[in-house]
């Protein structure tokens, strides 16, 4: 019933439900919509018109322009970079001109003013190349240069931390004033250790940083850099390396310093005054000696000694098998005193551990000793420069830097006990030194730090922590191994007279590198004994031996080696290869107002190592302990046909031949490197 009458009703049509203005909106929208489309096809008919590689250039000048503005933002960042890498370099090598003690704090703030600059621009380099970073897969230069962004900014923070770790130390010994120069006054060790302990938590910091940056540079694949990246990623390697270095020894250095100053216990040290005038391989003969010790960061005690059979006191006898002198070596009737003051290690830690052995077995005062200092004739002429005249009471003598030597051997020359009176006069400069102001006191120290960099003073700990301490600052004359890179060094021992202050030595090494990556080497030793120089030489003369200049000398080069040929020696040379080098000993000399060449000429195992898709080359030149400054010439010859992609340092010369030659000149003041990578 209900269903019939609902069917009985009229329902309206559709439309006349509609509002009226409604029906008439939705008509105008029909009519833009077919407008749109009308316009949209006209669009695509006059687009078709067009070539579609005129399209296809548009888009890539498009993208070529937004590469572009990258390229130039990239370009930007990197100049950034380089100024401020510039501006910190310049700071760093004005202030490596500087004596150490001479440092102040306004020279500290420069440094990490500088740090803190280069800081800023790699961040924003890195800030401004940030969009590029997703189109690194279309160059390995560029994945190369932000993972070295990446790791130049973590380095960079770690300095920064280690800096700041170091600023309340460095601002106590100042006093806070810019302007003072650094006194590293050790009577107040303790509070030193303080402060350093203070800046712990900051050189952790820097661990932290340097941890993430080696995890970047492991990643860096050598194959993929281009050679203007190659020696950017070899040197930020390096810097690295250099910076773990430092790292390690700051974060110990409250327990080093702790140890060394002695504010625990008592140290002893055992001193070894080489008269490098008569040259040994590991510094010079061993005239004098002496010991102290050391409390509180204070000299409490010291005595120095003329050398003899029976000072300092021998060890027994029985002892005697433990001395085991090599068959090339002075073969002494009492293997005992071999020990002492005839070393044959050019490595000053090997001749300061056979000296330390010899005095704590002879049961000497204040043996066992913690260390032993090797100081040169050389550093004690620093030291008088600085402390100016000292007077030796018992001799009614004062000496200064000016007159030492010739003092010395004027009294040796008179038979009247030359030896008592260096000891005499060593006893007088530590008695003076001690006594001195704080202007003298920090000339004193910059004597000490010049004498540590150019091997005139050598230090050598019993403690492991404090020699790898020395090592990292290069203050151990230990001689580097040769397994994996060229090497030289010549270390002359005087037979018979005081002259190597006039007998002048200059090594010129020629090398080639072969196509297996061999050197054949050819390297000349040429001695002058000039008149005119030596008759200035106080040392030189019948009355300090003879005239004539004699040497027993070992060539230390790459381990491994072969040797071919020799030149104007008197016999054959022996030849002593050991897991760190191979050693050519020959007796060598000059005569009196004559010079004299000789050379040696030898093949080394392959030695020039692939370096990404290039080669390196690189030798290692060493400075013999106690000499002055020898003179080098290098000549590499690269295989033919090779190209120069890098050299440190600049050669002096070059030359295009039958193969491209590079020249080099050392001066061995220091140890000496040179690096050369190149293509063949």
């Amino acid at each position: 019933m209900e269903h019939k009458l609902m069917s009985d009703i009229e329902t309206p049509s559709l439309p006349d439900l509609r509002n009226p203005v409604d029906q008439g909106a939705r008509e105008k929208r029909r009519r833009r919509r077919r407008s749109r489309r009308r316009w949209y096809n006209r669009a695509l008919r006059r687009l078709g018109r067009y070539n579609w590689r005129i399209l296809l250039l548009m888009a890539v000048t498009f993208s070529a322009a937004i590469i572009m503005g990258g390229l130039i933002l990239a370009f930007n960042a990197r100049t950034q970079v380089e100024t401020s890498w510039e501006s910190l370099d310049r700071i760093w090598t004005a202030l490596g001109k500087k004596s150490g003690t001479d440092l102040t704090l306004t020279d500290f703030e420069r440094l990490r003013s500088g740090v803190r600059d280069l800081n800023q621009s790699l961040g924003s380099a890195r800030k401004q190349t940030l969009f590029l970073r997703p189109f690194t897969f279309l160059s390995g230069d560029l994945i190369t240069t932000f993972n070295m962004l990446d790791a130049a900014q973590e380095l960079t923070i770690a300095a920064d931390d280690m800096l700041a770790g170091l600023q309340p130390a460095l601002f106590s010994l100042t006093g806070g004033a810019g302007d003072e120069r650094v006194t590293a006054q050790f009577s107040s060790g303790e509070r030193v250790v303080e402060l350093l302990s203070l800046g712990r938590g900051r050189f952790a910091s820097a661990g932290h940083h340097l941890d993430a940056a080696r995890a970047i540079i492991e990643r860096l694949e050598p194959t993929q850099v281009s050679p203007g990246l190659l020696a950017t990623v070899d040197g930020l390697a390096q810097t690295y390396d250099d910076l773990a270095d430092y790292h390690r020894v700051l974060l110990a250095s409250p327990d080093l310093l702790t140890a060394a100053l002695g504010l625990n216990e008592t140290q002893s040290y055992l001193i070894l005054a080489q008269n490098n005038d008569e040259l040994r391989p590991s510094g010079g003969y061993l005239s004098t000696y002496g010991w102290m010790t050391v409390r509180n960061g204070r000299i409490t005690r010291y005595d120095y000694q003329a050398t003899t059979t029976a000072s300092p006191n021998p060890p027994p006898n029985s002892l005697a098998s433990q001395v085991q002198i090599p068959e090339w070596w002075i073969q002494y009737q009492e293997p005992l005193y071999a020990a002492w003051d005839s070393s044959w290690y050019v490595d000053f830690p090997s001749t300061a551990r056979m000296a330390a052995w010899y005095y704590d077995n002879g049961s000497n005062p204040n043996s066992p000793v913690d260390g032993v200092i090797g100081m040169d004739l050389v550093a004690f002429e620093y030291v008088l420069q600085e402390l100016g005249n000292v007077y030796v009471p018992g001799y009614d003598v004062t000496v200064s830097g000016a007159n030492f030597r010739e003092t010395v051997y004027t009294i040796r020359a008179a038979g009247e006990g030359h030896k008592q009176f260096v000891a005499a006069v060593y006893r007088q400069i530590l008695s003076d030194w001690l006594r001195v102001d704080q202007e003298k006191s920090i000339g004193i120290r910059g004597a000490l730090l010049k004498a540590l960099l150019e091997k005139h003073i050598m230090l050598y700990f019993l403690d492991d922590a404090l020699n790898d301490a020395v090592r990292v600052l290069d203050w151990q004359g230990a001689q580097k191994p040769a397994q994996d890179t060229d090497y030289l060094l010549v270390a002359d021992a005087n037979l018979g007279n005081k002259a190597n202050r006039s007998v002048k030595r200059q090594f010129t090494y020629d090398v080639t590198i072969e196509d297996d990556g061999s050197l054949s080497g050819s390297l000349a030793i040429a001695y002058d004994f000039s008149e005119r120089v030596a008759e200035l030489d106080p040392a030189v003369g019948p009355e300090h031996g003879s005239t004539d200049y004699r040497s027993l000398t070992q060539v230390f080069v790459p381990a491994g080696s072969t040797l071919t040929r020799t030149e104007d020696l008197s016999g054959p040379p022996t030849v002593v290869n050991t897991d760190s080098h191979t050693a050519f000993v020959a007796r060598m000399g000059v005569n009196y107002n004559e010079s004299e060449r000789y050379q040696f000429f030898y093949t080394t195992p392959p030695l020039v190592e692939p370096f990404g898709s290039f080669y390196r080359y690189r030798l290692l030149a060493q400075k013999q302990p106690g000499t002055l400054s020898d003179p080098v010439s290098v000549q590499l010859r690269l295989p033919p046909g090779a190209r120069t992609v890098y050299t440190d340092p600049m050669p002096a010369a070059s030359y295009s031949l039958e193969q491209p030659v590079l020249e080099f000149r050392l001066s061995l003041t220091s140890d000496q490197t040179i690096e050369v990578v190149f293509t063949r």
